[in-house]
């Protein structure tokens, strides 16, 4: 019989081992516990606890604070629709807390101050040495005023506190030429505040826009004063809002210039005439003039009156030096006239002019 039962227990899987160890174990342990019970008459506690003693509570100290509701910009008056009252640990609370409304009310905050955030003495209120206009003024700057509207300051939204940089806008008869005048400026006071506070509207809302700016008020080192006061007079002033976080604090100096489409265009002169200089004439040496003596004879029918040889002696001595009359008016061969008369020479022709004298009116008869 035992073999048997040993035999089936080997044919078992050991996960059903397990459960019929598990069977086992809380059938014995249910015997034994009713053995005991049966025995002493009573109930008997198995492994029984002690009952801790009770616990003394901590008492947490509180205090009531004034939080913010919103969002509260820097340079904001506080109104009483910002703040609450909230209930705080003392030990969580930094120092200088504000307890109270009406000890922040109409007050600007200094910082920026954001939801849920405890208001302390230090995000509000400024130093007494800061306060007034001479101290918002650096130490090495001078406060200087020029007049601006709507649209040279952007429209209003440049407020106290705030950082803008200054064109120039000269203007002449046909063109306009902007540069970039001043960067960085600090930017003061507009219209004589110096607060900057933004606007708190009917529903909570707030709007740093300063409607009808008429001065601006900048902070400037002394050599720029003179040159912002002097550009002022020459052109307009225009202002630059910068971002808070610009991603370059200065640029580049600028300029730009546009002319009118109305713009006279000017008259081209025409181009000179290129002088050509003038060749100069080379000095030749002068030749001396020889006189050529023709030899011709004279023949009256068929006699010889005048020979080649008379004809060239006659030429010569015309032109010898001793003679006191011009080569002009040597003398001339004699020419038969038309009754065979040929005792005249050319000096005679010279003589006279031939419209008067005998042989040109011989010769006319």
């Amino acid at each position: 019989m035992l073999q048997k039962i040993i035999n089936k227990l080997n044919d078992l899987r050991p996960k059903q081992l397990m459960i019929l160890a598990g069977i086992a174990a809380v059938l014995m342990f249910a015997a034994i516990y009713a053995g005991m019970s049966m025995m002493t008459g009573k109930e008997v506690v198995v492994n029984p606890v002690a009952p801790s003693p009770p616990k003394k509570e901590k008492v947490i100290e509180t205090k009531a604070v004034v939080v913010a509701k919103v969002n509260i910009p820097a340079r904001t008056r506080i109104q009483e629709s910002m703040l609450q009252m909230k209930e705080l640990p003392v030990e969580m609370l930094p120092e200088g807390v504000i307890t109270s409304f009406n000890d922040v009310k109409d007050v600007q905050v200094k910082v920026s101050i954001f939801a849920g955030d405890v208001l302390t003495v230090q995000k509000v209120f400024a130093d007494k040495s800061e306060e007034g206009f001479v101290g918002a003024i650096p130490a090495d700057c001078r406060a200087v005023s020029i007049n601006v509207n709507e649209i040279t300051s952007v429209a209003g939204f440049a407020k106290p506190g705030d950082k803008v940089d200054l064109l120039l806008v000269e203007k002449s008869n046909y063109s306009v030429t902007t540069n970039v005048l001043l960067q960085n400026v600090p930017l003061l006071s507009v219209n004589q505040d110096m607060s900057g506070a933004n606007i708190v509207d009917e529903t909570g809302g707030t709007t740093s826009a300063i409607h009808n700016p008429t001065i601006a008020t900048f902070a400037l080192p002394p050599e720029d004063v003179l040159k912002l006061i002097s550009a002022s007079k020459l052109g307009e002033i225009y202002m630059m809002l910068r971002p808070a976080n610009p991603r370059e604090t200065y640029v580049a100096e600028m300029e730009y210039t546009i002319d009118s489409i109305n713009k006279p265009q000017p008259v081209r002169e025409p181009e000179p005439t290129p002088v050509i200089p003038a060749t100069p004439v080379p000095n030749l040496p002068q030749i001396p003039m020889v006189p050529v003596n023709q030899k011709f004879d004279i023949i009256q029918g068929d006699e010889l009156t005048q020979s080649s040889e008379e004809t060239a002696r006659v030429q010569s001595s015309a032109a010898t030096p001793n003679n006191s009359a011009s080569s002009a008016n040597s003398a001339l061969p004699a020419i038969p006239s038309r009754n065979g008369n040929t005792e005249f020479t050319s000096s005679f022709l010279h003589s006279a002019p031939l419209s008067n004298s005998p042989i040109a009116n011989q010769i006319g008869h």
